[in-house]
């Protein structure tokens, strides 16, 4: 009997909103990275890890953001689990034209 494969993608939960610090260019890049959780967002990540659906997972992985890593340790903890990292599911910075 095959073993299905189940893949689900979550975005990070809410950020915490700082007046003014929208990140527009690559400069202020490495400050989008360490955006936290609100309140909030720690409070609806932690009831995300409640759902059925993620109660049994194998592997979980998640981009270096710190909002995102915030979210997916909730689901580790529950599956005792450890978080894998990796760079290449971080936001990407496309070219405008003109």
């Amino acid at each position: 009997m095959k073993k299905l494969t189940y893949i689900y993608l979550i975005r990070h939960s809410e950020q915490l909103k700082l007046e003014n610090k929208i990140v527009e260019n690559e400069d202020n890049q490495i400050s989008n990275e360490k955006i936290i959780l609100s309140v909030q967002g720690e409070k609806k990540a932690e009831e995300l890890s409640e759902l059925k659906e993620l109660s049994n997972i194998d592997v979980l992985w998640s981009s270096n953001y710190v909002r995102a890593i915030s979210t997916a340790k909730y689901i580790a903890k529950k599956n005792n689990i450890e978080i894998n990292i990796d760079e290449s599911f971080n936001e990407r910075k496309l070219r405008r034209y003109r």
